[in-house]
C-alpha cells in the first residue's frame, strides 16, 4: 500500500520525535566522547612534549632523545589562532604547565609537509619564547571513516525510525480505513483481529467501535422495519377509506367533499412512499452499473414540464459502477421535485465526468436558501419553513444525503444570485 505522510500526521510526528530524541542522544554522547578524546590526546602530547619543550625554554636539561623543537622569538607566519577554550588546548595547556612549561596561547600552522603546533612559553625569569613541534593534534577532526559511520547510522537511525514507527501507526491507519468503509447498508469492515503488532489501547478502541457499530445497525434495523410496517399498515385504511369515498352518492355536493377526501388520502400515501424511499435508501444493495445521463433523462421526462421550466444537458452515456438505478431515479427526483417547489424555474439538470468522478447538479433561479440551514435541511423530517403550505415529508434531501454517501459521494449547496445549486459529488 502506498504511504504519503502528511506533515503534521501522527506518522510524521511520531518519527521526527523519535529522530530527534536519538540525534540529540547521540549528539550528547559523541560532545562528551570528543572532549574526552581530546583531553586524552592532549595529555599524552603533553606528556611526549614536555622534556623536549622545558629543555628548549632553558628550564631543564635536554633529554636524551630529544624531539625536534623550533624556537622563534615573534609569532609564526601564516600561524592561526585557535579558540584557546577548546578542550584539546585547553588540556594541553594545563598538562604542559603541570610539567613544568608554561604555556600562553597556542597556534597552529597548517601550510607545508607537516602541521605545527605553536606554544608561547612565559617561563618566569626569563624572555618568552615560541616554540615549534611537529604533531597530529591538528589534525582535521572528521576523516572520511568519521563521515561515513555517521552517514550510515544516519540511514540506518531513519530507517529503524520508520519502520518502527509505521509498525505503531498502521493498526489506527487500518482502523480508519475500517471506519470509512462503513455506510448505511453496507457490509462493515471485518474487525482488526489480535495481531501482536497492535497495541492493546487500538484493540480496545477497535472493540469499542465494533460494539458502537451493532448497535447502531441495530437501531437503523429497528427504524427500518418500524417506518416500513407503519407505513405498510397505513395503506390498508387508506385504500379502504378511498373505496368508501368513491362509493359516496353522486352529488355536486359530495363529489366535492369526496375529492377533498381522495386528495388527502393522495398526500397521506405520497409521505408513505417517502417513508418506504428512506427506508429504502438505507437497505437496497448498490450492485449494478448505472447510466446516470439515461437515468436523468428518464426523471425529467416524468415531471411533464416544457423545455424553458425543466431542461437538462448530459452526455450521450454516463456509465457509474456499484449503484442501484432506483435509488439514482428517486435522488434526482428528489432534488429535481425540490427545485421545482421551493425554487423558481427556469431548473436545469446537469451531469458530467466518468467513470471515475462524476457530478449532478440541479440549479433553479429561486432565492437560495441559508447556508447555515444546509446542513440541517440534510436531516430526516427537517423542514425548512414549518409554517410553508407547501406539502413535504422532510424527507426528499436526507434521501439525497444517503443515496449520494452510498454511491461515494457528497451533497453541497452553491448560492449564487438569484440562483439556488444543489450539485452531488461522485468518486470511486
Amino acid at each position: 500500500m502506498r504511504f504519503l505522510p502528511r506533515f503534521d500526521s501522527l506518522f510524521s510526528r511520531l518519527l521526527l520525535a523519535q529522530i530527534a530524541l536519538v540525534s540529540l542522544l547521540g549528539l550528547l554522547l559523541g560532545a562528551l566522547f570528543y572532549v574526552e578524546r581530546n583531553v586524552t590526546i592532549a595529555t599524552l602530547y603533553a606528556e611526549r612534549w614536555a622534556p623536549e619543550l622545558a629543555s628548549a625554554a632553558g628550564l631543564k636539561s635536554a633529554p636524551e632523545t630529544p624531539t625536534p623543537v623550533l624556537r622563534r622569538a615573534d609569532p609564526p607566519e601564516r600561524a592561526r589562532l585557535p579558540s584557546q577554550n577548546a578542550p584539546r588546548f585547553a588540556a594541553l595547556r594545563q598538562a604542559l604547565q603541570a610539567r613544568g612549561v608554561p604555556v600562553a596561547e597556542v597556534m597552529l600552522t597548517l601550510g607545508g609537509p607537516e602541521p605545527m603546533v605553536w606554544l608561547h612559553v612565559v617561563p618566569e625569569g626569563r624572555p618568552p619564547v615560541w616554540l615549534g613541534v611537529a604533531g597530529e593534534l591538528v589534525l582535521p577532526e572528521w576523516s572520511r571513516r568519521t563521515v561515513l559511520a555517521f552517514l550510515l547510522s544516519s540511514v540506518l537511525l531513519v530507517g529503524v525510525s520508520w519502520a518502527f514507527t509505521r509498525r505503531l501507526t498502521r493498526p489506527l491507519e487500518r482502523l480508519r480505513s475500517r471506519m470509512q468503509a462503513h455506510m448505511p447498508g453496507g457490509v462493515a469492515a471485518p474487525p482488526l483481529g489480535s495481531v501482536s503488532a497492535i497495541s492493546p489501547e487500538i484493540t480496545a478502541i477497535d472493540a469499542a467501535y465494533t460494539d458502537l457499530l451493532a448497535r447502531l445497525q441495530q437501531h437503523e434495523r429497528e427504524r427500518a422495519v418500524l417506518l416500513a410496517g407503519v407505513s405498510h399498515d397505513l395503506r390498508s385504511p387508506l385504500g379502504r377509506i378511498r373505496m368508501a369515498a368513491e362509493l359516496l352518492p353522486d352529488t355536486a355536493e359530495v363529489n366535492l367533499r369526496k375529492a377533498s377526501i381522495v386528495r388527502n388520502i393522495g398526500e397521506a400515501d405520497r409521505l408513505i412512499e417517502s417513508f418506504l424511499d428512506y427506508v429504502r435508501s438505507g437497505e437496497l444493495a448498490f450492485d449494478e452499473t448505472v447510466d446516470l445521463a439515461a437515468a436523468a433523462r428518464a426523471v425529467v421526462a416524468r415531471f411533464e414540464r416544457p423545455a424553458h421550466e425543466l431542461d437538462i444537458v448530459a452526455p450521450a452515456a454516463l456509465p457509474w459502477p456499484r449503484a442501484n438505478r432506483l435509488l439514482v431515479e428517486r435522488l434526482l427526483a428528489n432534488l429535481i421535485d425540490n427545485a421545482l417547489k421551493h425554487g423558481r424555474p427556469p431548473v436545469q439538470v446537469s451531469l458530467g465526468g466518468d467513470a471515475a468522478q462524476a457530478w449532478i447538479s440541479v440549479t433553479d433561479a429561486g432565492e437560495g436558501m441559508d447556508p447555515q440551514a444546509a446542513q440541517h435541511l440534510q436531516e430526516a423530517f427537517a423542514r425548512g419553513d414549518s409554517s410553508r403550505s407547501t406539502a413535504g415529508s422532510g424527507l426528499g434531501l436526507a434521501i439525497v444525503r444517503q443515496v449520494a454517501t452510498r454511491l461515494g459521494g457528497k451533497l453541497s449547496f452553491e448560492r449564487g444570485t438569484r440562483q439556488q445549486t444543489v450539485k452531488v459529488t461522485l468518486g470511486h
